[in-house]
């Protein structure tokens, strides 16, 4: 359990009576000012807990926890000061979020116990979000990996939507990225609704019937109905419902678009979904660009731009080189289809390797001839 305490008083006997008293339970570290303990959050390891005397020069304790809950989100805020006024109190928690407030004078045994309750609320809110990040993630890409065998074509491009997405997401700074990841992974699932024969049809590139595009535009929809009821995914079900939406249908010049009617998330996945299907068509890089940009009208400009500035900054080339299949590791990017000694596509190139994909590599090599070496992109 994390227990470092960042504790800020500007009254330096205090300080030091804290530093003795707690410093055989936690992790101590103190700052005699806001401005010191803003520079030490940004500087150091992050703290489970900080705790603020309210009377303050310069900063006061309130307008110091504000802009620690901005900082460092995770960490826990208590508030301790010489006086128990409503106001202040209410002050402390809408604008600090505060967790715990006390007063002055404080025994040592209860502000022991109060910061072990703190360490264990921070480890309750940074284990949420590793539960999050790793076994709901997780899950959703082992499940989009099945997927794959059943449409390998359109379900593979979920992956490289989700690359796009994220690296979007950074330039923007989105602060939840796991939640931009988890919609283009499952931005296409609603396509398990759609009958094969339409989205083989569309995979190929072939038109669709007025009829047969209608029934296909429904995925997206079909998409949210199957994932608004699972817990932590609702916003994310919601995004999904309009990927597929064109930005000037929500705003025109003189209205600035509404959030709760087209997400951002949405706006990134439009973007990171027509940029790589023009890139799976067989356009580069800056071709697909400049098609997106002949048709801007459709995308936030913000979103845009940031595209344009990940696609002309400075890139490195990928580099294609030869392995035997043994040495094939996830995350590795196929350059060339992989075949049996009898032509039979195994896999095919584009695709990033992932677990399931690389156990059914190696359970096939077990029964079949696969041809070597095996070409990858470095």
């Amino acid at each position: 359990m994390n227990k470092r305490i960042l504790l800020v008083d500007d009254d330096y006997d205090v300080i030091t009576a804290y530093k003795r008293n707690l410093r055989k339970d936690f992790d101590i570290t103190t700052a005699n000012s806001g401005v010191e303990g803003i520079e030490k959050i940004r500087e150091s390891d992050p703290f489970a807990v900080v705790v603020s005397d309210f009377n303050m020069p310069k900063m006061n304790g309130i307008e110091f926890l504000k802009l620690v809950r901005k900082a460092a989100p995770d960490t826990v805020r208590v508030m301790l000061t010489g006086f128990a006024e409503l106001d202040t109190a209410m002050e402390a928690v809408n604008q600090g979020n505060v967790f715990r407030f006390i007063t002055k004078p404080v025994h040592t045994e209860s502000l022991i116990c109060t910061l072990n309750d703190c360490a264990e609320q921070h480890q309750l809110i940074t284990s949420e979000r590793e539960l999050l990040d790793k076994t709901l993630k997780g899950s959703l890409k082992v499940f989009i990996d099945i997927l794959t065998f059943i449409s390998p074509t359109i379900f593979n491009l979920s992956s490289r939507y989700r690359t796009m997405a994220k690296r979007l997401g950074v330039a923007l700074g989105i602060k939840k990225l796991w939640e931009v990841e988890i919609a283009a992974l499952l931005s296409q699932i609603g396509i398990i609704t759609i009958p094969t024969e339409i989205v083989d049809k569309r995979s190929k590139g072939d038109t669709l019937t007025p009829q047969e595009e209608k029934i296909y535009q429904t995925q997206s929809e079909n998409c949210r109905n199957l994932l608004k009821n699972i817990p932590r995914l609702e916003e994310i079900a919601n995004a999904i419902q309009f990927q597929d939406k064109n930005y000037n249908e929500f705003v025109t010049e003189n209205e600035i678009v509404n959030e709760a009617d087209f997400p951002l998330i949405s706006r990134i996945l439009k973007v990171a979904i027509d940029f790589e299907n023009s890139i799976h068509k067989g356009l580069n890089q800056p071709d697909a660009l400049r098609l997106l940009k002949a048709t801007s009208h459709k995308y936030d400009p913000k979103v845009l731009d940031s595209l344009e500035r990940i696609i002309t900054g400075v890139r490195i080339e990928r580099v294609m080189k030869h392995i035997r299949l043994k040495d094939l590791r996830i995350a590795m990017v196929i350059a060339e289809d992989i075949k049996d000694d009898k032509g039979n596509i195994l896999l095919r190139k584009g695709y990033e390797i992932s677990d399931v994909l690389l156990l059914r590599l190696m359970n096939a090599s077990k029964v079949r001839s696969i041809i070597e070496p095996i070409y990858i992109f470095e």
